[in-house]
């Protein structure tokens, strides 16, 4: 059977980072010129999609073995076809993401951060 990415909505991300439990490595697979514009107010690792290569993801499987991971983007479509292909080829074994995206973010979370 299959495995497919978690949902996770922005309350619910949001609730989790702001917990005592064990804290998700969060992937912002966006691009560069994205984060220009804005950036999230913890911390992330940034992995654009233009860069991603099973080589790539090989290089930093030390830190996400055994993690929990949330992927994001600005609407949630590529985070989750990211997310999909980390099951898909083994890099992660629970792994969200974020609906909405960082828009999401913005539009329940923090209305003063930057749209696009």
């Amino acid at each position: 059977m299959r495995k497919i990415p978690k949902s996770i909505s922005a309350h619910n991300l949001n609730e989790w980072l702001n917990s005592e439990i064990e804290q998700p490595i969060i992937i912002d697979v966006r691009e560069v010129s994205e984060l220009e514009i804005v950036t999230l107010p913890f911390s992330f690792i940034h992995m654009p999609m233009s860069e991603i290569t099973v080589d790539y993801l090989k290089s930093r499987l030390n830190i996400l073995e055994n993690k929990k991971i949330v992927v994001l983007c600005h609407m949630g479509v590529r985070s989750f076809h990211f997310s999909q292909w980390m099951l898909d080829n083994d890099f992660a074994h629970e792994i969200w993401n974020l609906e909405e995206g960082i828009d999401g973010w913005s539009q329940n979370i923090d209305p003063q951060m930057a749209r696009y």
